[in-house]
């Protein structure tokens, strides 16, 4: 089979998984189950991003350039080694300070460790395969992990109809025990044999180095999780677990337009374009105007399909809370149009290497987004943190706009 149909392929069934996963657990889980849950996945992302230290941002951007080495794996494996210590206790001070206390028991803590580092892990080691161009065993790690815990709490419940938020956690622990060896297995028959593993400590000269490159990534990091999750944590704050139920629930439906086009286009068009920009290709104005369209065509069609089949979907669930708040739905899904329309200027400014820009851009954005929510939270509910979402996302797409604007300028005066 073709790689990129193959790629197309493992991402459609990574997407279905998640949104029948997310469906599942939605009917089968108790509101307030069901946003306690999603409150832990949301922190196993924040968990992920301070492991990495955005160290594959700056790898991302070598590999398409051409540097695909083991050196370049142990160089992260030595990197990431050094930074554990300080790593894992920053993720546990944020665990105490983000997780509510009435559901943070020691085996929930237990599990939720546990679950970031093996997330963590096979994120890494699926990029490693992309790194070292073992394309079809990354589409399988894919798989693997976005249907596992599916399979596993499906199962369960046809044996045991009673499924509460202990049990969930129970079965996704088993889960992450399953694809931690199968990543291992990856790891070791198709990257790196074991004795070519060859990390160090890195000294406060390699370390400096490596971090002051990596410090707009980092602060880049900071602003986008806090704009990606401050929205529900604060719905726990001044509301309950419920209302971060209902309210995820119809974010992650929401989101699927920008998860297709991230991994469907994003991904596959980036590589290409760092590749025609530092050729001064003037290929690259083509693939841009393609990107573009893709972004614009999907993201409408993507909406459309929600927007006819959202009220079959609810009416499967049976949960009244979520039927009453559709309206929530509309408006995310208006800034989820807007945050993929924001991808296509910030491409150019990515590939242009921009990277305190974005920083900056960030900033901003979450300063806005934090300002309206503590403002429409308390007067709109679950429809103040929608809009406050959707005005955020729309002022990052003009500014992003303005920015990329003037740099395809002087793209257009240089090679184009």
């Amino acid at each position: 089979m073709n790689k990129s149909l193959q790629s197309i392929l493992s991402r459609s069934i990574s997407i279905v998984s998640k949104f029948l996963l997310l469906t599942f657990l939605a009917k089968i889980l108790s509101l307030s189950d069901y946003g306690a849950y999603q409150l832990i996945t949301y922190f196993t992302m924040i968990a992920i991003s301070i492991y990495g230290v955005e160290y594959y941002m700056y790898g991302n951007r070598e590999i398409a350039k051409g540097d695909n080495s083991i050196t370049k794996i142990n160089n992260h494996i030595s990197f990431f080694i050094t930074l554990f210590p300080l790593t894992f206790l920053l993720q546990i001070i944020a665990l105490f300070f983000l997780v509510p206390t009435e559901i943070l028991s020691v085996q929930v803590f237990v599990i939720i460790v546990f679950v970031n580092f093996c997330d963590y892990f096979n994120q890494e080691v699926y990029r490693y395969l992309i790194m070292v161009k073992k394309i079809s065993q990354a589409n399988l790690l894919l798989i693997a992990k976005s249907s596992i815990f599916l399979v596993l709490i499906a199962s369960c419940y046809l044996i045991n109809e009673t499924i509460d938020l202990d049990i969930t956690l129970r079965i996704m622990f088993v889960s992450f025990i399953i694809l931690l060896i199968i990543t291992s297995l990856f790891l070791f028959k198709y990257i790196i044999r074991f004795k070519d593993i060859n990390f160090k400590i890195l000294n406060r000269k390699e370390l400096k180095k490596t971090m002051s490159f990596l410090f707009p990534f980092v602060i880049l990091m900071f602003f986008t999780k806090g704009l990606e999750f401050f929205d529900k944590f604060a719905l726990e704050y001044f509301y309950d677990t419920k209302h971060v139920g209902v309210y995820s629930f119809l974010f992650s439906i929401a989101s699927l337009i920008h998860v297709f086009v991230v991994s469907g286009f994003y991904l596959v068009f980036l590589p290409e374009l760092i590749e025609l920009n530092e050729e001064r290709n003037k290929k690259i104005k083509k693939e841009l105007v393609r990107f573009s369209g893709l972004v614009l065509s999907s993201s409408i069609i993507l909406s459309i399909v929600i927007i006819i089949f959202i009220d079959i979907l609810l009416e499967i669930i049976g949960k009244a809370d979520l039927i009453e708040n559709t309206n929530v739905l509309y408006i995310l899904l208006s800034a989820f149009f807007f945050l993929n329309l924001s991808l296509i200027p910030g491409i150019i400014l990515y590939i242009k290497g921009k990277d305190r820009l974005l920083m900056y851009i960030s900033g901003i954005v979450l300063i806005v987004n934090v300002t309206f929510n503590l403002i429409f939270l308390k007067l709109f509910n679950l429809e103040g943190a929608a809009i406050a979402l959707s005005i955020t996302y729309f002022i990052n797409f003009i500014i992003m706009s303005y920015k990329a604007n003037t740099i395809w300028k002087k793209m257009k005066r240089n090679f184009l």
